[in-house]
């Protein structure tokens, strides 16, 4: 494997996995859904994150999704960033090495959750894993989820680390934003929008692309927002975005990524199936999904 030592860019769909009615893995969905986002000109895959629910994953099927990961997107020229989130700082570099080995391009590592680490405990960490990975990392900032909120100092501080190479950014913190912008030469780090009602935001920043849950759904929007972007055309791309609002609101209805999961149901035919801690989400949540399916005009 040749490591990717440049920026990640563009449009990575943090991608759901699929399930069979019995709540096994099914692959044969997960790959269907791999190609068909490739056909919409995606620019990556980042499997195994929040939105794969990659908490219920044994260490088996972790590795089964990674390698379906990989082996769509080489058929494609995609980016595959592996999600290798642990509050454990070794499992962190045993799961990076673990993808590297499948052939992945970058590792995906959320701050440490339930430890509560102070910023030196974030900043030990993240430089002992960047010391021993093999893969590229990528920050995943998402206080909503984790409780563990980093201040732009400690970013910057971060991706001063030559094998930090960028962030997902979910705080739906402007001010941080800001202040990353000013901070950091983002023509050399990947600043990639977490908040999917952000994407225009951070394009319009310096950013250079997205992770996007949403994506999973009308990945074409998102695609041709960043071409707008990246071609300066700012008012279509704001059209777009606000074009795109009623999805994205309706995949955050309640826990991400059961409405995902539901609208996959609705236009690829996938089951709507999560695993527990997760429920499908009730009827109320499904109407409203369908409805800003209808209004965006994908049903």
């Amino acid at each position: 494997m040749t490591r990717f030592t440049g920026r990640f860019e563009g449009v990575y769909v943090a991608i759901a996995t699929p399930f069979a009615a019995n709540g096994s893995l099914n692959l044969t969905h997960f790959e269907d859904h791999l190609e068909w986002l490739a056909k919409e000109k995606v620019h990556g895959f980042v499997p195994c994150g929040t939105t794969g629910e990659a908490p219920t994953l044994s260490r088996d099927e972790w590795m089964k999704v990674i390698a379906a990961s990989v082996n769509v997107a080489r058929k494609h020229n995609l980016k595959v960033i592996a999600g290798c989130g642990s509050n454990s700082t070794a499992q962190v570099v045993e799961m990076a090495k673990a993808a590297a080995e499948i052939g992945a391009d970058g590792a995906l590592v959320v701050t440490p959750y339930y430890n509560k680490p102070t910023a030196r405990g974030i900043l030990a960490h993240y430089r002992h894993i960047a010391d021993n990975s093999p893969l590229p990392i990528v920050l995943y900032h998402v206080p909503g989820r984790t409780n563990v909120t980093m201040s732009a100092e400690t970013i910057t501080e971060l991706l001063k680390h030559p094998n930090i190479v960028g962030i997902k950014e979910a705080s739906a913190n402007q001010s941080l934003w800001l202040a990353l912008s000013k901070a950091n030469n983002l023509r050399e780090k990947s600043l990639m929008a977490g908040d999917d009602d952000a994407f225009v935001v951070i394009k319009s920043l310096g950013g250079s692309g997205i992770i996007s849950a949403t994506a999973n759904v009308i990945p074409d929007l998102f695609v041709k927002m960043h071409e707008l972007t990246d071609k300066g055309e700012m008012q279509a791309a704001w059209d777009l975005q606000r074009r795109a609002l009623p999805v994205i609101n309706a995949m955050f209805v309640e826990t991400n990524p059961t409405p995902v999961k539901y609208a996959l149901k609705l236009l690829r035919g996938y089951e709507n199936v999560v695993r527990l801690p997760l429920v499908s989400v009730v009827e109320e949540s499904e109407n409203k999904i369908a409805s800003a399916l209808k209004e965006t005009g994908y049903l």
